[in-house]
Formats: structure tokens, sequence, C-alpha cells
């Protein structure tokens, strides 16, 4: 991403590279982690015998891992991207294409439901916006109203895909433990592509993630409450 430079390159009205970048972020958003937690949490059963023990161990997991998620979805909204206070890239290219002159930092104090009637507007006053803009694509970024970095889609990637490496690579398919990564990887790359976010966003948001992970799996109290594998 940083030497590539995807920014916007998924923004192509109708594109089938934008449908796939698109789909890809929404796979790290609010419904595609929630499957995804469920995912993990299920793996976390599968070698348990009693319905009683996969019961409890499926909760115990799936609940943890959403509290970790939504612990730093909060604090990524109402703290940390408040105080950096970085624009998102998003935000900065439509304001610049309808040829308005305004502070984005203004905007940023306003309630959401403001900031997203300020953007839509905005979209409407620019018929090249349309143009040139797929709609999915404008949508989400009236969705995203608010600041841009750490991302948050690439914190929910990294921290899952990292517990399901680790989970994989301790059964007899360890050759495939990439794989998780591999789906992180395109995530961050599509976050970029669609102007949601800028590089330096996503390697935070995904550093981020990675530590979060690898702190819960170092240590055997928190290891076990989402995953029964050990380190070697």
């Amino acid at each position: 991403m940083w030497f590539l430079h995807p920014e916007f390159t998924a923004c192509s009205k109708d594109s089938y590279w934008c449908s796939t970048a698109y789909w890809l972020t929404e796979s790290a958003g609010k419904y595609g982690t929630l499957l995804i937690v469920f995912v993990t949490a299920f793996l976390y059963t599968i070698r348990l015998k009693s319905k009683k023990e996969k019961t409890i161990a499926f909760c115990k997991s799936f609940v943890v891992l959403l509290v970790i998620l939504s612990v730093f979805a909060y604090i990524n909204e109402h703290a940390t991207k408040k105080i950096l206070k970085y624009p998102r890239p998003s935000h900065t290219y439509l304001i610049h294409e309808a040829g308005k002159t305004v502070n984005l930092d203004s905007m940023y104090e306003l309630e959401k439901e403001q900031r997203q009637k300020f953007l839509t507007e905005l979209i409407n006053g620019a018929p090249i916006l349309k143009e040139n803009i797929d709609q999915k694509v404008l949508d989400h970024w009236v969705e995203e109203a608010g600041y841009s970095f750490p991302s948050g889609h690439s914190f929910n990637a990294f921290l899952l895909a990292t517990i399901l490496c680790f989970s994989i690579y301790h059964t007899r398919y360890r050759k495939l433990y990439f794989l998780p990564f591999v789906w992180a990887v395109f995530i961050g790359v599509a976050r970029v592509a669609i102007g949601a976010h800028s590089a330096l966003d996503v390697s935070v948001g995904a550093a981020l993630g990675m530590l979060i992970a690898m702190l819960f799996l170092y240590f055997d109290t928190t290891r076990k409450l989402v995953t029964r594998k050990k380190p070697v």
C-alpha cells in the first residue's frame, strides 16, 4: 500500500474492482466482523465432545472477542480519532471535487447525523461525483462521517486473523495458517482503494490488532478465553 498507491482505484462507477473492494471492506465491518467472530468461536469448539462443553466454550469465546472489539471501537471512535484528528481521504476528496472551501475540523465537530447530512448535500450538489464514483462507495463515505486514524476495520481484521492463524497453525492443517492474514491484508488494501483510509491508517490499525491479539495469546489466562491451543 505504501509503494503501490492504491488510493481511490476502487471508486469507479460499476467497476468489478470497486464491487470486490467494497464487499471486502464490509467483511470486516459491523456484520462481517460478527460473522467472523461467530466462525472463530465455533472453531474453538470443534474438538470438544459434549454439547455442554461446546456451548460454554463457544459463548465464552464469542463474548470475549466481541468485548475486545467493542471496547477498541468505542475508544477509537470516541477518544483516539477525536484526539488525533486525521481527516478521511474521502472527505477531503469530496470537498475538493465539489469546489468547496470547508474547514474539515468544523465539520467533524458536528453531530454524526449533521455530518452525514452535510456530506449528502455536498454529493447531491456536485453531479460530477455521481458520474465518476460508484454510488455504494459514496454512500459508504457518508456513513463513515468521522475521523480516519487508525482504521477500525483493519484492527478487527488483523486481530481476528492473528487468532485464527494461531489456531490453524496448531492443527494438521498448519500449512494453511497464513490464509486468514491474506484476507486481512486484502481488507487493508480495499480500505485504501475505496478512499476510506490512508496507508498509515490501516498500517497502525493492523499493528494494533496484531498486538492486542498476541498479548491475549501470550498469557495462559486470556488465551484460554479465545482458543484451546498453546504456544509451541
